[in-house]
């Protein structure tokens, strides 16, 4: 009798998912898009473009649902809570999938266990940039004055946890130097404060800090990519000095665990058709940022790597954020 009650139960979930699938693809309500920061942030901007393009693919509207707060875990938690029938997808950003985890022990989510994802559809690296009076060309040069200075030196970050305040504890340990973080609320401060010498260096996402370079109120020393970045093809990347150093801040496209398999592909699809075409990859490009459009099982290896690694660089170097 138990074993009669198992196999029905399991032809009953056979059959649903699929019945579930079909229902979703004629389903014509508005599409629910979460972004966990606010509305005119990059990754809000980048997704509502996105978007835009989607919809009409998808034969829905979509609207974008902007829940910032607790380093984008409470929009992830809604995303992990909401219902797998492609009503609602959000907007995974590396740092919430692959790092909070490892810094916030209330996080309410499990990132290998309560999404379902979908593509990446735009990645940049970070950037070493120091103020112009410090002593500093490459990365040889940046090695050798922080070792040199009799204290740690000021470090300025756009935020605790974030993949650029990482990348640069990953260089210090790989250095042998030490620094003392400053975290600011976002980019713009710290980059005033940085423009302005009251911090010497800083390392942040390449898109927000080409303006100091280009404007030479900053300098850029190295990026963060494996190879040089085509927004600033003169920066030359740390890894040709310390092989496999990658630190990439990415934005992907997810959705809630158990997602029916034609609705995920539905979705990956519209996204890589979306991200064909030459006008958003041109608006994405002048927002200095890579358009990519991975697919799902890259996005998925990626988010497995990184939540290796970063939480054994978060354990061996004991970073720590105020809840």
């Amino acid at each position: 009798m138990f074993r009669r009650t198992l196999f029905a139960l399991a032809a009953g979930l056979s059959l649903a998912a699929p019945a579930l699938a079909e229902e979703a693809a004629h389903d014509t309500r508005p599409i629910r898009w979460l972004v966990g920061l606010p509305a005119g942030s990059g990754p809000d901007l980048l997704t509502r473009l996105l978007t835009d393009r989607m919809a009409p693919l998808l034969g829905r509207a979509i609207v974008v649902e902007n829940r910032p707060g607790a380093a984008g875990n409470l929009a992830a938690q809604a995303l992990a809570r909401a219902a797998p029938d492609g009503a609602t997808l959000g907007t995974l950003l590396a740092a919430t999938v692959s790092i909070n985890r490892h810094l916030y022990p209330e996080l309410g989510f499990d990132p290998a266990r309560d999404f379902t994802p979908i593509s990446h559809f735009a990645s940049f690296p970070g950037v070493l940039v120091v103020h112009p009076s410090l002593p500093v060309e490459t990365l040889d040069d940046f090695a050798a004055w922080v070792r040199a200075q009799p204290q740690p030196p000021l470090c300025a970050t756009s935020g605790a946890g974030v993949v650029p305040h990482l990348a640069m504890a990953w260089l210090m340990r790989e250095i042998g130097g030490r620094c003392e973080f400053i975290h600011y609320r976002g980019s713009p401060d710290a980059q005033r404060d940085l423009i302005a010498g009251r911090v010497p260096v800083m390392l942040d996402g390449l898109p927000t800090s080409l303006p100091g370079i280009t404007s030479g109120r900053t300098r850029g020393v190295a990026v963060t990519s494996l190879q040089p970045s085509a927004l600033a093809p003169e920066l030359p990347a740390i890894a040709s000095r310390l092989p496999g150093f990658e630190a990439l801040s990415w934005i992907a496209v997810g959705a809630p665990a158990g997602l029916p398999e034609p609705l995920a592909a539905r979705i990956e699809a519209a996204v890589a058709q979306a991200m064909a075409d030459p006008a958003l990859l041109a608006r994405f490009r002048a927002l200095g940022v890579e358009p990519v459009a991975s697919g799902r099982v890259t996005l998925a290896a990626r988010i497995t790597a990184e939540d290796a690694r970063w939480g054994a660089l978060i354990r061996e170097v004991g970073i720590t954020v105020e809840p």
